[in-house]
């Protein structure tokens, strides 16, 4: 049942599609999401930054419904911190991943639960790698020197940071890791680098939009999303309108709209495209 009367559902990555390049939001993007609320439309952003990283660039007033984090790691309502999922991986996980990531020699991070997961234990492999040194030093308070033999504690989710031709190692962990959701996705802080993200079982953004519509009986709504990389896939897959940004890392398929690129207010774009389609002013 639609407990609230929404009419659509509208859901906006944030890195490389609702920020610039300068990480800032247009005037136009924050407008078009104001008027969804308006309109009735439930306004999700899914991203794969913590809810630290998140409130770092959306203000408490920002115009937005629920938050997607961590990838689907976790799910809130904005206005009220409210959790509806937080997902973790066992404290076994996190020890058999961790040893089997020493032996493949990678750099990674082990994210604490939530609402912690900003801290993270780092191992540095013998292979330097400069975006996971720039992350070390994006977060110096929250990092702290993985110890082997240590008692593992449950984790958020594990980050590997490779190199942008490493898609065989990426294969290698997916392979060994089956079970669990490991996801793919482009270093927001390079655009080049492969951040491998190996989280619980079911973790995605397309989970956390369909934890939200089970939530609020929106079976029956017509959804939209937009996003540029490729952690944003399977939630692009889930929806009726799936938009992707001029510049997305993501290979284009004929079934996406592609909108300006995130310098252009792409978000402002489909959701007027969007909207139009939801009450019958245009045809998909």
């Amino acid at each position: 049942m639609n407990t609230k009367g929404y009419s659509g559902v509208f859901v906006s990555d944030l890195d490389g599609t609702l920020l610039n390049d300068s990480k800032k939001i247009s005037l136009q993007d924050h407008r078009a999401l104001a008027t969804l609320g308006d309109k009735q439309i439930l306004r999700i952003i899914a991203t794969g930054r913590s809810l630290y990283s998140t409130r770092a660039c959306l203000p408490e007033n920002f115009p937005m419904d629920y938050l997607i984090a961590s990838t689907g790691s976790h799910v809130l309502e904005w206005t009220t911190g409210k959790v509806l999922k937080a997902a973790t991986l066992s404290p076994d996980d996190t020890k058999t991943i961790s040893k089997f990531l020493l032996d493949l020699n990678v750099n990674f991070m082990i994210h604490d639960s939530f609402p912690d997961n900003q801290s993270f234990a780092y191992h540095r492999s013998h292979t330097y790698n400069e975006d996971f040194e720039r992350r070390l030093n994006l977060y110096p308070a929250w990092g702290r020197e993985f110890i082997a033999g240590q008692k593992s504690d449950a984790a958020s989710q594990i980050l590997v940071v490779l190199q942008a031709h490493q898609l065989d190692v990426y294969a290698h962990i997916v392979q060994a890791y089956a079970h669990l959701s490991v996801i793919r996705a482009t270093s927001p802080l390079d655009d080049q680098s492969l951040w491998i993200e190996i989280f619980a079982p079911q973790v995605s953004k397309a989970h956390g939009i369909l934890h939200i519509l089970t939530h609020h009986g929106l079976d029956h709504v017509l959804t939209a999303a937009i996003g540029n990389d490729h952690n944003d896939q399977d939630m692009l897959n889930l929806v009726h309108l799936p938009y992707v940004v001029e510049n997305a890392f993501l290979t284009y398929s004929p079934k996406y709209h592609r909108t300006p690129d995130n310098n252009n207010s792409a978000v402002a774009y489909a959701i007027e495209h969007f909207t139009n389609v939801l009450f019958g002013v245009t045809n998909t």
